[in-house]
């Protein structure tokens, strides 16, 4: 077994700096963030690239230009703009953009956007999302892979560049699922890409697939379809797998899709690297029903299904999980105990169906549940990711997202106010709602001011206040804000900010329902 990962001090000391502390010799400043996504585009699908001026709204940085850059799937530059940042939002469509300037009717590659400023931007990564829009819905990740830019990145990345994982898999009759890792800046040889797949049994079958050339920013695609006996290896069941990448001075994690045969409905979401092979533990305090160790706080949403699902990616150990309620007057109840139990030998995914469990509640969906995590050692792995999936007629989402960790004082967030953000829809296709859960670790009843807006390219369309108590959970459903407030349904991609009055414990979703009942969402910014 490695020793763990990363110094988890010395990234809250990064998380508290303040943006522009130039006179911290310890804290790195940022000009220059970017992120990488794959795109394709045919008669079924259109990728759109999208984001909010977070640096202006937000940091009031109004000095950020965007240098945006697509390729083909071998690496060729085929288009490029320049442009400075003014307006609210932004989203460029990859099909308008290459019909119109190239005359190309479908096209496969990967597109760069680049953001520059004169003032410190601080986090590396910019918050950008890639949205897939086919005729039964959209599907959508937020930034994934960014091009490494100098020696120091890349030793300080080379613990997260290894086997990535944490997503679920199929291939069957329905739907087949696939990966796509773009190349760094340079070009490498005789490189194998190797893939160990993991049946719901637990059960093991590996494949390998041999490079002799990937060229700087070539697409690597793997449809799972294509490999022989993986049908009869899945037995028609959801799976899950750990990647090898042969790619360099990129960052490693990779897209994931499942789609249909017909190519109408795809969910999206992103790797995590593989920590079951890595001690890194954390101490916990004695279990204690006034405060919370380990925890998912969610939502259930009318009409739409929830599933959680546990994948063997952490620090080998033995865990318990409770599922628990907490009802509008904050009264806790176990809804069901060691609902999970996992032991270090884990190597198959746990898929907790959390309706099934839910049929007789009271105001179901008003309700803010919470899957907590107890340990009798006294230790938790300090990263315990999961996939976390709304659906309704279809497979759905499939955010990949990780457990709190209360770590006291130095919990992330715990003193200052909240801001977050995402995308959302309102066409006669889609239509989105933002959930909101509140549950600090010491699960002190508290209240909070929320302040919602919705914003254009051009105007704050939608501003409203709530108020929500911890723990509470809050549904917001975007199509009667929108329909009060008389705006036309189009396919514009809006944006929202929520700003918090209190500490930022609050766990903020963006849920996206299709017309056909396929379901998007992921978690906010």
């Amino acid at each position: 077994m490695k020793d763990k990962l990363s110094d988890f001090k010395k990234i809250m000391k990064f998380e508290s700096s303040k943006r522009g502390d130039f006179s911290n010799l310890n804290y790195k400043p940022t000009f220059n963030a970017s992120a990488i996504f794959y795109f394709v585009y045919d008669d079924n699908i259109d990728t759109k690239i999208s984001f909010l001026n977070y640096w202006k709204i937000k940091n009031f940085n109004k000095e950020v230009s965007c240098l945006f850059s697509i390729r083909d799937a071998f690496g060729k530059n085929i288009f490029r703009t320049f442009i400075k940042l003014k307006k609210n939002t932004y989203a460029f469509s990859i099909k308008k953009i290459l019909k119109k300037n190239l005359g190309l009717a479908k096209l496969e590659g990967s597109v760069n956007v680049e953001l520059f400023s004169t003032n410190d931007l601080k986090f590396i990564y910019p918050a950008v999302d890639a949205i897939y829009e086919t005729k039964n819905g959209i599907t959508l990740i937020h930034s994934n892979q960014r091009i490494l830019n100098e020696i120091h990145d890349k030793i300080n990345n080379l613990s997260l560049n290894q086997t990535q994982s944490g997503f679920d898999i199929y291939n069957d009759n329905e739907k087949h699922s696939f990966i796509v890792a773009i190349n760094g800046s340079m070009e490498v040889k005789s490189r194998n890409l190797k893939i160990l797949f993991f049946n719901y049994l637990g059960k093991k079958f590996s494949k390998s697939f041999k490079f002799k050339s990937i060229k700087p920013y070539e697409i690597i695609r793997i449809d799972f379809n294509k490999i022989k006996k993986l049908n009869s290896f899945l037995k028609n069941k959801k799976g899950f797998c750990k990647i090898d990448l042969p790619t360099e001075n990129i960052f490693n994690r990779v897209l994931v899709g499942t789609t249909t045969k017909d190519n109408k409905r795809l969910t999206t979401t992103h790797s995590y690297y593989d920590c079951s092979n890595i001690k890194d533990f954390i101490s916990i305090k004695k279990n204690d029903s006034s405060e919370k160790n380990c925890y998912i706080p969610f939502n259930i949403i009318d009409n739409i299904e929830l599933d959680i699902v546990i994948y063997p990616i952490f620090s080998k150990c033995n865990l318990d999980f409770d599922l628990e309620m907490y009802d509008t007057s904050g009264k806790r109840c176990i809804v069901k105990s060691n609902i999970l139990r996992i032991t270090s030998k884990l190597s198959n995914t746990l898929t907790i169906q959390v309706n099934k469990y839910l049929k007789n509640i009271k105001n179901l969906t008003q309700n803010v549940y919470s899957l907590t995590v107890r340990s009798k050692n006294g230790k938790i792995p300090s990263r315990i990711t999961y996939g976390f999936n709304y659906r309704q007629k279809s497979f759905g989402s499939n955010i990949s997202d990780a457990m709190l960790i209360n770590r006291g004082s130095q919990s992330r967030g715990n003193k200052s106010k909240g801001f977050y953000w995402g995308p959302v829809f309102n066409s006669r296709k889609i239509s989105s709602i933002i959930t909101l859960s509140n549950m600090n670790q010491l699960l002190k009843r508290n209240i909070q001011k929320i302040n919602l807006k919705i914003y254009n390219e051009k105007d704050i369309v939608i501003k409203k206040n709530y108020i929500i108590k911890s723990p509470e959970a809050k549904n917001i459903h975007l199509e009667n804000l929108f329909k009060n407030k008389k705006i036309k349904k189009s396919d514009d991609v809006f944006w929202f900010t929520i700003e918090s009055s209190g500490p930022k414990n609050l766990v903020c979703k963006h849920v996206h329902k299709s017309v056909y009942g396929h379901i998007s969402a992921d978690h906010s910014f």
